[in-house]
C-alpha cells in the first residue's frame, strides 16, 4: 500500500518506511516527485509525535523545491502538515518557527 493510504488507515510507522523506500528508489534529478514524498515523509514522522525531524524533513523538501513554483500537491501537503503540526503541538517552539519561516514559502504558485 501506499503512504498515503498507510497513514490514512493510522499506521504512520508504515506510512515512514514506505516513504523511505520510494525516496530510496527516486532518481536524485527528480525533485518534483521526491519533494511531494518527502513531504509525505514528514507527515508521517509528524503523526508519531516526532515534531522536530518532522520539521527538519520539510525543509529537504523546500530545498528541493527552491528556485521553482511548488505545485498546487505539495502546497495541499505542506497546507495539511501546518495544519496536523498545530493540533498536535500548537504551542511549541518548532511549530511556531516552522510557520513562521514557511509560510509564504509553502503558499508560493511562482
Amino acid at each position: 500500500m501506499t503512504a498515503i493510504v498507510r497513514d490514512r488507515l493510522g499506521d504512520a510507522a508504515e506510512s515512514e518506511a514506505v516513504s523511505h523506500r520510494a525516496l530510496s528508489v527516486l532518481p536524485t534529478p527528480f525533485r518534483r516527485n521526491r519533494a511531494p514524498a518527502t513531504s509525505r515523509l514528514a507527515l508521517a514522522q509528524l503523526h508519531q509525535g516526532d515534531i522536530g525531524q518532522a520539521c527538519a524533513t520539510t525543509e529537504d523538501a523546500f530545498r528541493l523545491m527552491r528556485g521553482a513554483p511548488l505545485p498546487g500537491r505539495m502546497r495541499t501537503l505542506l497546507g495539511d502538515f501546518h495544519r496536523d503540526l498545530i493540533s498536535a503541538a500548537p504551542s511549541t517552539i518548532e511549530a511556531r518557527e516552522w510557520a513562521d519561516r514557511h509560510r509564504t514559502e509553502w503558499s508560493r504558485t511562482a
